[in-house]
């Protein structure tokens, strides 16, 4: 799969030690992180404003991240409602050598919110 060269991910970060549990495996608390932050960075964009991740449906893993690895994540629209977005994130590995991986792909919901934490509408786009 080499997806990187069709697409310009929202996020890249390579794997290092520091994500490792105490078997040296990168931990899933890891990449969690990851895909909250490049799936925020794209709601707030759209939302204008800022927003809390409310859902995030079951993933698997279909591949392990290696220390070392290149981790892409790349984030589509799938719903804009009046307060909520709904994307769809992928994320691939690509390896030392070279090799792209499929790790997990999963759904995840924002909520836009104003100072006090409450739900608010969208901005409409200008």
């Amino acid at each position: 799969m080499n997806t990187s060269q069709a697409r310009i991910p929202t996020l890249r970060v390579r794997a290092l030690p520091s994500s490792t549990n105490a078997y040296g495996q990168v931990q899933a608390g890891w990449l969690m992180g990851q895909i909250d932050m490049a799936g925020s960075m794209v709601a707030e964009r759209l939302s204008k404003g800022p927003v809390t991740t409310v859902a995030v449906n079951a993933f698997q893993f279909a591949a392990p991240i290696q220390v070392g690895d290149t981790v892409s994540l790349y984030v589509d629209t799938l719903r804009v409602g009046q307060k909520s977005l709904t994307f769809k994130i992928c994320v691939l590995a690509e390896r030392l050598q070279g090799e792209e991986v499929l790790v997990t792909e999963v759904i995840v919901t924002f909520v836009a919110i104003d100072s006090n934490g409450k739900s608010r509408l969208l901005s409409k786009a200008d």
